[in-house]
């Protein structure tokens, strides 16, 4: 199974004078990575830099495959697939072609997505789409055309550039388990704003902010580092306050923390919170203590925490 590792040194990304990118070091591996961050944090230009579609102003980005003893520096046009966010499908070729296209150069096999590639193009849903030209497609087909080309052509490393963008629930689940199968043949880079999906997906994250690391490291770590104390309140049957009740009590006593309340439970979320801070609550309005549990944070309740730090 293989393993996909950054190595990342004194990296600085320019688009004319204007510093888009400034990564001092990175050292991260895993299956899955994903890259997430506020609009403009980077994302996608740290993605487009691993692919060699931009150019350092100095420094260097290496990505290496290894697969048990063997380690493989990756080379953009030999070991990588790319699915941008709008997904580039030509306009004026039908997908089929296309598909054919790229099983040529690719696998030196026009064929091969109606053979050992049929799985593919099943999975995706592509077959209702083979006969439509690039230009008839919705955005959200033009990214399952990508994505099919991407798995059909057995990269070594497959970036995304949001991947699930548009998609409904049940889409967003089925490529997440398609990507998930196919992460056992391949190494994948996600840069995507859902993250409930990339909870489920990843086992290394990296968080930029404005333009900059901010933390790295598996989902346990990043969440914690994101966000250090969260808590569940839980209103108990017996209880007369109801979470619904109390809730704009909590928002005007703790300003500054993430406050989700989640149907008889409340989530609050802060750096700074502490239990002791909850006991006094509860004993300043008089409410009857609720059943308090200190949890880990969701990488949707630390993400949304650290957001609202921005503003």
């Amino acid at each position: 199974m293989p393993k996909l590792e950054i190595e990342i040194n004194d990296l600085k990304i320019k688009y004319d004078k204007h510093l888009a990118l400034e990564i001092e070091e990175l050292r991260a591996s895993g299956k899955i990575i994903s890259v997430i961050g506020h609009n403009g944090s980077g994302k996608s230009t740290l993605i487009k830099t691993a692919l060699g579609l931009l150019a350092p102003k100095n420094g260097s980005l290496k990505l290496t495959s290894i697969k048990e003893d063997e380690r493989t520096i990756l080379i953009p046009e030999k070991h990588m697939a790319f699915s941008p966010e709008n997904g580039a499908v030509f306009e004026d070729l039908n997908v089929e072609s296309y598909i054919k296209l790229w099983c040529r150069i690719k696998l030196a096999d026009g064929k091969y997505y109606l053979k050992e590639g049929s799985e593919v193009i099943e999975s995706l849903q592509i077959a209702p789409l083979l006969k439509k030209l690039g230009r008839e497609l919705s955005k959200g087909q033009k990214r399952r055309v990508q994505t099919a080309v991407g798995f059909l052509i057995k990269p070594k490393l497959f970036l995304f550039d949001e991947p699930f963008d548009g998609l409904d629930i049940l889409q967003s689940s089925e490529l997440a388990s398609i990507i998930q199968k196919h992460s056992n043949s391949m190494n994948m880079i996600i840069s995507s704003h859902r993250m409930e999906v990339i909870e489920r997906l990843s086992d290394m994250v990296v968080v930029l902010r404005n333009g900059r690391l901010h933390t790295y490291g598996n989902l346990d770590d990043v969440c914690i580092n994101l966000c250090r104390e969260c808590f569940s309140i839980q209103h108990l049957p017996e209880q007369q306050a109801l979470i619904s009740e109390i809730l704009p009590l909590f928002q005007k006593e703790f300003r500054d923390c993430l406050i989700n309340q989640i149907g008889r439970q409340l989530i609050i979320a802060g750096n700074n919170l502490k239990f002791e801070d909850l006991k006094s609550f509860f004993n300043n309005y008089r409410i009857p203590p609720h059943k308090v549990d200190k949890i880990r944070p969701s990488l949707v309740d630390a993400m949304s925490y650290h957001l609202n730090q921005l503003h």
